[in-house]
């Protein structure tokens, strides 16, 4: 009886313990490489689709700006229709850049492109009946006195330096300005004076009377006019101060990272209705900003790591993961230049 007893009782023997935990580490070792693979395939897809998110905001973003390059309220401006800059201490290269709407380099080795637009608030001229009066507006919310804006109709576009704001007029002073009095031809012996040149006048309400066009001796505007403030929206590939490089836009004195991980950006330029792309030194060796059409733009994006592991943005290879794209954006209001 005892014997029977003893022998329901005894327990695992050595090999079979051994074979047990043989079996569990096999199961282990199989569970463990299936979670680290699916680990690493969800950090690599995890890294493409950030790569992929700062590509689609930063081509919407960037592709904008080039569409509307060159816009502005009323005709486009280039050499022969300029626009006519009052200010009496101007920045030349903004205005000369401003009215072909894009510039292009390289800076450091790295390619930029620079765009100018004109597409913020625009405001109404609702009077403006002689030459050296302040211009009446819709609204004068959001203009700062010092500021250069730009006033035009269909036929004329007159920059000028804001030198006062009372409601919704805007006053455009001798000093700042090359004479008080509006004009598309002010001269430059003449600019302290109130008048520097034969006078423009932008709006004047009802029928204008013969005293009013001897007031405005270079006419009346026919058109609605509108004032805007323009400027340069610059794209860059530049360091961003964590041991990467990022895409930029500055715009109006405030620089922007708008997409992290950028390592390159190439920009190509198609020029009339030329077949292929040439670099900004080519379209600026033939004097030819005002003829761009197209812009090609590839730019390289790099895996960045962030808070995932180091093996997250490395593929198979141990390369760290990237991706370039590529992509073609029209200039809207360049296509009136087609060669």
């Amino acid at each position: 009886m005892n014997t029977n007893m003893g022998a329901r009782q005894r327990g695992f023997t050595l090999i079979e313990l051994m074979v047990a935990l043989l079996l569990g580490l096999l199961v282990v070792a199989a569970a463990g490489s299936i979670f680290m693979s699916n680990r690493r395939v969800y950090g690599a897809s995890e890294m493409v689709n950030r790569i992929q998110e700062n590509q689609r905001a930063a081509f919407e973003l960037i592709a904008r700006d080039i569409r509307e390059a060159g816009m502005n309220p009323c005709s486009r401006f280039n050499a022969a229709n300029p626009i006519t800059v009052q200010i009496t201490a101007p920045d030349a290269q903004f205005w000369d850049r401003f009215a072909n709407g894009v510039f292009g380099g390289t800076n450091g080795g790295r390619d930029f492109v620079s765009l100018y637009l004109a597409n913020g608030p625009q405001y109404r001229v609702t009077q403006h009946s002689r030459p050296d009066n302040a211009l009446t507006l819709n609204s004068a919310s959001g203009i700062e006195a010092g500021k250069p804006l730009l006033v035009c109709n269909s036929d004329h576009a007159i920059a000028f330096s804001v030198t006062g704001i009372s409601g919704a007029t805007v006053q455009h002073a001798a000093g700042a300005n090359c004479g008080a009095g509006f004009t598309t031809a002010p001269e430059a012996g003449k600019c302290s004076e109130t008048v520097s040149g034969p006078g423009y006048c932008f709006h004047i309400e009802g029928v204008p009377s013969a005293a009013d066009s001897l007031a405005c001796p270079r006419g009346i505007g026919r058109s609605p006019a509108f004032v805007v403030a323009p400027y340069e929206a610059r794209w860059t590939v530049e360091d961003n101060g964590r041991g990467g490089t990022s895409l930029y836009r500055t715009a109006q004195n405030v620089r922007s990272e708008v997409a992290e991980g950028v390592t390159a950006m190439t920009v190509g330029y198609k020029v009339g209705d030329a077949s292929g792309y040439v670099d900004a030194a080519s379209v600026a060796g033939g004097n030819n900003w005002t003829l761009v059409t197209a812009i090609h733009l590839a730019m390289t994006f790099q895996a960045q790591r962030g808070a995932m592991a180091a093996s997250d943005v490395r593929d198979d290879e141990g390369n760290v993961l990237q991706r370039t794209m590529q992509d073609v954006i029209v200039l809207r209001n360049h296509q009136d230049n087609i060669l």
